[in-house]
């Protein structure tokens, strides 16, 4: 039985809808697959990059060691001090990055152990010239303990690094795979669309044959939308590739030799600073902290980067956690400032845990940074206003022109103050991550005074929670607490 004529157009037009469809669903599912492949690669990188982190601190530590005990004057601790505070952190870091990667956990957690036992080693031995003698120390240093373990670590350093390398390229080994699909699908669902649009006009041609005009025009319209979807589909593919490639840029090879130009800069600066001329310690000073501000601005730029990925936000965090987080990473900071941080009753909301937590990092680094005489002093408030819930964080520092409140906002904006470390990108940071839970950031401040950054959530981020000591609203478990 033949179909009538307006069945089978209708069946062809269809089909021929089906097709881009089809192919559409296929080039998202290669689409994920592939930005998880990238994901892995970064987390790799980050990986590497930390390997060599913890490979520096343990040189930094066999620096102060011999330094010290050669010279006998304490500015040569400088390095076994300062790598001794960021050891807890690498190793934190190259173990989260690990969780990742499963089968190189063993390999993480022993050079950790090297590095953890070359830092004890250092201390034994300066321990040993303050209860010993100098003597002593050195016969401790030459017993070759100290050297044993700089080459354990190496060797673990470096057969670390060659794993990495491969599963490196195992990852780049399946996006090329991923691409080369991807292509083939491209070229397939091309020439089957194409096939398929040629069916359908040579069907229609002999029943619409007075409307030819019409048709010809419809189908330059046609072509002239899809050249527009090819170019724009081209351009954000290439503007994902650059911006991939500068994550990868700014993690890998321009973070490696800055962080050597600051090592050295630094230990430049702590042997030879007073024993040249005045010029040369200022063109040192500005050697260190050029370095230091651009692995800042580097920093900052990847965490904006990083902002386009989304976190798990299946449950809701209270507020209250989130301050503690941010307080444990300012820690040094809080304690040189003095400063006291005071909170309300908080909510819980469903939101990024590791996002929220910079935001709060971000006011108060800024609060603590352009504080007045006193010791700040840092307030955050809760309350409910109609549909939203709007967090205040105030302060009692120095404060700036409210004309300016808006400006603040934007990227490597600084308004005052230009000899306070900082990169202008916090609070740019801070509006987006803000905007991207819905919400929005604002601030009010009186020079003199102090300011006020408020930022409201929607209401509709509660959750129930179902665990002891918390209500839906609010987290009464502590009204106010000093730090």
């Amino acid at each position: 039985m033949n179909l009538p004529d307006h069945t089978r157009t209708r069946r062809r037009l269809a089909f021929l809808f089906s097709v881009p469809l089809a192919f559409s669903l296929i080039f998202f599912l290669v689409d994920v697959a592939s930005e998880h492949t990238d994901t892995q690669l970064l987390d790799l990188q980050s990986l590497a990059s930390g390997v060599h982190q913890l490979r520096s601190l343990a040189t930094d530590a066999e620096a102060g060691e011999r330094g010290y005990l050669l010279m006998q004057e304490d500015r040569y601790l400088l390095p076994l001090q300062q790598a001794s505070r960021q050891l807890p952190i690498q190793v934190r870091s190259c173990l989260s990055f690990a969780d990742q990667e499963p089968a190189l956990r063993p390999q993480i957690e022993r050079l950790a152990a090297l590095v953890t036992q070359r830092f004890n080693q250092a201390n034994a031995a300066l321990e040993t010239e303050r209860t010993s003698g100098l003597r002593a120390a050195l016969e401790l240093v030459r017993s070759g303990r100290s050297e044993a373990t700089m080459n354990d670590i190496r060797k673990s350093v470096r057969r670390l690094l060659q794993d990495l390398d491969a599963q490196r390229d195992d990852y780049l080994a399946n996006e090329r795979k991923l691409r080369n699909i991807t292509f083939g699908f491209f070229v397939a669902g091309f020439l089957a669309t194409l096939l398929v649009t040629i069916w359908l006009y040579n069907a229609l041609l002999a029943h619409l044959y007075a409307r030819e005009a019409a048709q010809v025009e419809l189908q330059k319209l046609n072509a002239e939308l899809e050249a527009r979807i090819g170019e724009r589909t081209r351009e954000l593919r290439e503007s994902n590739e650059e911006l991939q490639q500068f994550a990868y840029v700014a993690s890998h090879d321009l973070q490696e030799p800055l962080r050597t130009i600051t090592s050295f800069s630094q230990l430049l600066e702590a042997r030879y600073k007073g024993q040249l001329d005045e010029d040369a310690d200022e063109f040192i000073g500005y050697i260190v902290s050029s370095a230091k501000r651009m692995t800042d601005l580097i920093n900052g730029l990847l965490a904006l980067v990083r902002l386009r990925k989304t976190g798990q936000m299946a449950a809701p965090v209270p507020f209250e956690a989130l301050l503690d987080d941010a307080e444990v990473g300012l820690q040094g900071s809080i304690r040189e400032s003095g400063a006291r941080i005071e909170h309300g009753p908080l909510p819980a909301l469903v939101v990024d845990r590791v996002q929220f937590v910079q935001v709060f990092q971000n006011l108060f680094s800024n609060a603590i940074k352009y504080k007045r005489d006193e010791p700040p002093l840092i307030r955050v408030d809760a309350r409910r206003d109609s549909g939203n819930w709007v967090i205040s964080v105030s302060d009692n520092g120095c404060g700036f022109s409210q004309e300016f409140a808006e400006r603040i906002f934007g990227l490597f904006q600084r308004l005052q103050m230009q000899s306070v470390e900082g990169t202008g990108m916090g609070l740019s940071i801070a509006r987006k991550i803000v905007e991207r839970h819905g919400g929005r950031i604002w601030a009010e401040s009186t020079p003199g005074v102090g300011s006020t950054f408020s930022f409201s959530l929607p209401a509709n981020l509660e959750a129930p929670l179902q665990h002891e000591g918390y209500r839906s609203d609010l987290t009464p478990v502590s009204q106010q607490t000093g730090r």
